[in-house]
């Protein structure tokens, strides 16, 4: 049902394109007050496209959490013009990219946010029991309740952009064109890697490590929303993953430049990597026993049914 949402409203291919531009038109528009301010404060462009590089904005005056603010923005812009583009281009109900059901399940958003999170931690625990060494208190007063209200505030937003546009929006869209569940699947989850190629850890750890985790990240998000015929599970898990990392425990190289409580020394992305996937299928464990999931190879790889849907 969650992918034959995709059948609702108007859906001609020229829709999708105009809603394209809109979103990368709220994208930058989000990420125009940066820009202003800087011009204001007497930048030119050149200074500016250094600092924005680099996301070191501490020679104008905007500290750590304003930086992470103003990043920030570029996304709740992008969450605005989905919201328009969907609503006022394809004339469909904004929560049909979430769940075919008349309303969204929170319970379901905040099971998945917390189970994450708990999970996460524990995982945390286990490589610090391994390596104490390697973690250091990061905890700096002037900036957390800052840092903890950006990360409450805005980084849902943000996350819920990931996941309207790629588990949402795409994968629904691409469903209209192909007879198979996986390719929507696997075509969002190479997106996903795409959008992350311009971070810091690509650079940092390479290329290939990094997108095995962005990559099988988008897939085990995919396959929790095909699972279960909506998106709140992903919701809540992709909001913990990025809150988790900006509050609790960073590093050099990481994307999210944060006053967390603690920083780590170096990352090993073997152990890094083992310790996603193993908490992935604990997730999947525990959420596939609850929710009586079956049927594994039809929601997932299946033919996605063509059938008219009734609107709700």
């Amino acid at each position: 049902m969650f992918l034959q949402n995709a059948r609702l409203g108007r859906n001609h291919w020229w829709l999708y394109l105009a809603s394209l531009i809109v979103v990368i038109v709220g994208v930058v528009a989000g990420q125009m007050p940066i820009y202003l301010l800087l011009l204001f404060k007497g930048y030119d462009g050149w200074e500016i496209s250094e600092m924005t590089e680099t996301l070191n904005f501490e020679a104008a005056g905007i500290g750590q959490n304003l930086t992470l603010f103003f990043m920030l923005l570029a996304f709740v812009g992008g969450l605005v013009g989905l919201w328009f583009s969907v609503v006022f281009i394809h004339k469909k109900k904004f929560r049909w990219l979430i769940t075919p059901s008349w309303r969204v399940n929170w319970r379901k958003v905040l099971l998945g946010f917390g189970l994450w999170m708990l999970l996460t931690m524990v995982a945390e625990l286990i490589l610090y029991a391994i390596h104490p060494e390697n973690y250091e208190l990061h905890f700096q007063p002037d900036k957390f309740p800052g840092l903890l209200l950006i990360s409450l505030l805005i980084f849902p937003l943000q996350t819920s952009w990931e996941e309207l546009m790629f588990r949402g929006y795409i994968m629904q869209g691409t469903s209209l064109l192909v007879p198979f569940r996986w390719v929507p699947l696997v075509f969002t989850s190479l997106l996903f890697g795409l959008l992350h190629m311009m971070n810091e850890e690509v650079s940092a750890f390479g290329v290939a490590p990094t997108m095995v985790y962005y990559i099988g990240t988008g897939l085990f998000l995919g396959v929790i929303t095909l699972m279960d015929d909506s998106l709140e599970l992903a919701l809540g898990v992709h909001a913990a993953t990025n809150i988790y990392s900006s509050l609790f425990v960073t590093f050099e190289a990481s994307s999210l430049k944060t006053a967390a409580l603690f920083e780590m020394k170096y990352v090993d992305m073997n152990e890094m990597l083992i310790a996603f996937f193993a908490i992935a299928f604990v997730f999947i464990l525990i959420v596939s026993r609850k929710n009586k999931w079956s049927n594994w190879a039809a929601r997932c790889l299946g033919p996605v049914r063509a059938q008219p849907i009734e609107q709700v």
